[in-house]
């Protein structure tokens, strides 16, 4: 069975399917062996051989080949067990894509106010595919069931963050973007789509949404849109406390209103614009 931290690549093929074939100039050998790295989670920090060859339904030899290839480039490291594990350097690809986000050391402030506020974490992220992924994170509350960090990424449609984001996007650009979704969730999307649509039409109307475990059952999220930046990337800010300690009334009436003024109040360093029907 298909790892499922490998749905981006997967979502590559489907939407080339859905225009006709996929490009025959894309390199399958290159795709695959990003698709070894995505199949590595937090969770699954170690795999062998056997068990990558088993998710990714190819013959043992392939992924060997391909896994010494990685090793040698230093993006895989070898246990002592003999299996394989992600390696430091692939933080090193990291550093060209935040250098240019400058701007991420800017909402710093405010998050960790909106992070004190709820007694929870805050994030800030930008989509990335079908899913969105944290650029800057504030709060480390004891007791916290999921600590996000730069880097972790979660899905559009299941999400106040990812919710946030799509709110943002121009009509065009939403519609394929939620056929692009549609094609990588399929059932999952249609079941989820009437909450996605609710909140969407929110942060329209009132600069945020919330979610009550729509993406994590053991959190309550609150969400709202910062903007865009000028070299296109969509961007919005979350909050997060455990569901145990959350407050309805709180979320909806007070902490939520007071997280759209805090993007309102981002956007005034001119670094993030709202599309015209946001603004």
């Amino acid at each position: 069975m298909k790892a499922a931290t490998g749905r981006e690549l997967l979502a590559g093929e489907q939407k080339a399917g859905l225009a006709g074939e996929l490009d025959t100039s894309i390199s399958s050998t290159l795709m695959r062996g990003i698709e070894i790295l995505q199949c590595f989670s937090v969770a699954e920090q170690e795999l062998s051989n056997s068990e990558i060859a088993r998710r990714m339904g190819l013959k043992r030899p392939t992924v060997s080949r391909l896994c010494k290839t990685l090793l040698h480039l230093g993006y895989l490291r070898k246990t002592q067990t003999g299996a394989f594990r992600l390696a430091p350097r692939l933080l090193s690809l990291n550093y060209p894509v935040l250098a240019t986000m400058p701007w991420r050391h800017n909402v710093g402030g405010p998050m960790r106010e909106m992070a004190e506020m709820c007694s929870g974490n805050a994030s800030v992220g930008v989509m990335s595919g079908d899913s969105f992924v944290h650029v800057q994170t504030a709060g480390l509350p004891p007791g916290w069931p999921h600590v996000p960090d730069i880097g972790q990424s979660g899905p559009l449609h299941h999400s106040a963050l990812g919710w946030s984001i799509l709110s943002m996007l121009p009509s065009k650009e939403y519609d394929t973007k939620i056929a692009e979704i549609r094609a990588i969730h399929g059932q999952d999307f249609e079941e989820s789509r009437s909450v996605m649509e609710a909140a969407i039409a929110r942060c329209h109307t009132q600069g945020f949404c919330v979610s009550y475990g729509d993406w994590r059952p053991e959190l309550v999220a609150a969400g709202a849109p910062i903007g865009r930046t000028e070299d296109g990337l969509f961007v919005a800010i979350a909050c997060a406390v455990p569901s145990y300690r959350a407050v309805t009334e709180y979320f909806e009436t007070d902490f939520g209103p007071r997280l759209a003024e805090a993007a309102a109040s981002m956007r005034l360093s001119g670094v993030f614009q709202l599309p015209p029907r946001l603004a």
